[in-house]
């Protein structure tokens, strides 16, 4: 892959100990041409992990090229879902990186502590290390996605600059996950456990139908291969 997908390189380094396996897919969604635009997929499963998903996305009459890692725990874990997402635009890119929480935040405050509370720390640490390339801070994103954000969350409109120096917080951000996998447990109680799967599920379900993308991907790829490519990854 090219120099200018740098991001998903670091993101592969950086989750390299979760020990991922690659999983099967249909050749055809593998990789996608057509005259305006490609994609590429790649799937893996692991221990605790059900599906983590390597994307790239480019339409090129728009200049558009979206990157992304979005990673969905395993039954029985309450793992955050991982989302790493860089879109470059010719006007403004935007990153965006957070782990999705799976259970409440108030009724289980010990799960913020766990999960989550290093992600102040992080936060602080890209908007020193991006500087002036950051063209806009906390910016709001408008899709009903953002409901499914923890507080926590990182949203950056970038200039090209920022853009250049973001490889070592995408290693930084994916070495963070690693960490919290490896601590991660079973959940024991029923009712926590049952929780957990019903917001996983409500979270992707949330995504795949508020992805501000999709219009326009149907609009280059066509209504179906862009059903496909959403059912796979979410």
């Amino acid at each position: 892959m090219e120099d200018r997908f740098h991001f998903i390189k670091a993101a592969r380094q950086g989750l390299e100990k979760l020990s991922l396996k690659s999983v099967p897919i249909d050749p055809s969604l593998k990789f996608i041409k057509v005259e305006d635009g490609w994609i590429t997929l790649d799937i893996f499963q692991g221990e605790k992990i059900a599906k983590a998903v390597f994307s790239i996305i480019e339409i090129s009459s728009m200049s558009v090229v979206e990157q992304s890692v979005l990673i969905w725990p395993g039954n029985g874990y309450d793992l955050p879902v991982f989302w790493c997402n860089l879109t470059r635009m010719p006007v403004s890119s935007f990153h965006i990186f957070d782990l999705i929480p799976v259970m409440d935040l108030v009724i289980w405050p010990s799960y913020g502590e766990k999960y989550l509370s290093a992600l102040r720390e992080l936060k602080k640490k890209a908007t020193d290390h991006l500087k002036d390339g950051i063209a806009e801070k906390d910016f709001a994103l408008t899709a009903a996605v953002a409901y499914a954000f923890s507080p926590f969350r990182l949203c950056f409109k970038l200039t090209d600059e920022g853009v250049s120096r973001i490889t070592p917080l995408v290693e930084e951000y994916s070495r963070a996950y690693v960490n919290l996998w490896q601590k991660a447990e079973p959940v024991r109680q029923p009712d926590e456990e049952a929780f957990c799967t019903r917001k996983r599920e409500a979270v992707r379900k949330l995504m795949k139908e508020n992805d501000p993308g999709y219009p326009i991907m149907i609009r280059t790829f066509g209504e179906e291969t862009t059903k496909r490519v959403f059912d796979t990854v979410f």
